[in-house]
């Protein structure tokens, strides 16, 4: 029986991932001193997570890091997200149209993960966002699926070079059957191609976006 304030192998197998999540290449002492474990308590942790490929160990530090296995396994998660598979033929639509990138993103905790884009064609081109992690206060993304948790309809929130340099983002809520706020799409370009003098013409057509995939989440769901 597991002991009152105890943790079970799989929770501290779960702080170690998130350890080297948070510090990459980390030695079994710092994990020790970091889990609170003892050092034969960690090797064990470790030659687990290393046969299943979820750790790597630096053959020349000896530091351990995440795996090869993550991007396995995250590319399954994002290949299964049900508003993805619906989402992708309009964000290209979106994107020969415009000319610019669109990008769809979720809310994770405290942050926004851009999961897919459509890359703008143009010369000039910003630096991608997929996979990154921004806070989600600091991207118009992140915003609009907060506020899209409170109120209601097809919200859009306007970034000015916030979270990047001469980079700026609008962006607008996809939602469920439900009406929950599932994702985001996103225009994301240098400013002087997505300024303030432009923004009615964009806001426009991405709405209109995110108005026919949320369509065909409800219609997927009836």
């Amino acid at each position: 029986m597991k002991r009152k304030g105890t943790k079970t192998s799989i929770e501290k197998a779960l702080d170690l991932i998130e350890a080297l999540k948070e510090n990459d290449n980390l030695g079994v002492t710092e994990l020790s001193n970091i889990l609170g474990l003892n050092k034969n308590n960690v090797f064990r942790l470790l030659a687990t997570l290393e046969v299943k490929g979820l750790i790597e160990q630096d053959q020349e530090t000896g530091h351990y890091k995440l795996g090869m296995k993550f991007l396995y396994l995250e590319h399954s998660y994002i290949k299964n997200l049900k508003f993805l598979k619906k989402a992708r033929g309009v964000t290209r639509e979106l994107r020969n149209e415009i000319g610019e990138t669109v990008y769809l993103s979720i809310l994770h905790e405290d942050y926004v993960i851009y999961l897919h884009a459509e890359e703008s064609k143009k010369p000039v081109m910003v630096s991608s966002r997929i996979a990154k992690r921004f806070k989600a206060e600091d991207t118009a993304s992140g915003k609009v699926i907060l506020r899209g948790r409170k109120e209601k309809g097809f919200l859009v929130e306007y970034d000015f070079e916030k979270s990047e340099p001469e980079v700026s983002e609008l962006a607008t809520v996809i939602r469920d059957e439900s009406g929950h706020p599932v994702a985001a799409i996103s225009i994301v370009a240098p400013s002087y191609r997505l300024g303030h003098e432009k923004l009615e013409f964009f806001k426009v057509k991405l709405i209109k976006a995110a108005k026919k995939i949320t369509e065909r989440l409800s219609t997927a769901a009836a």
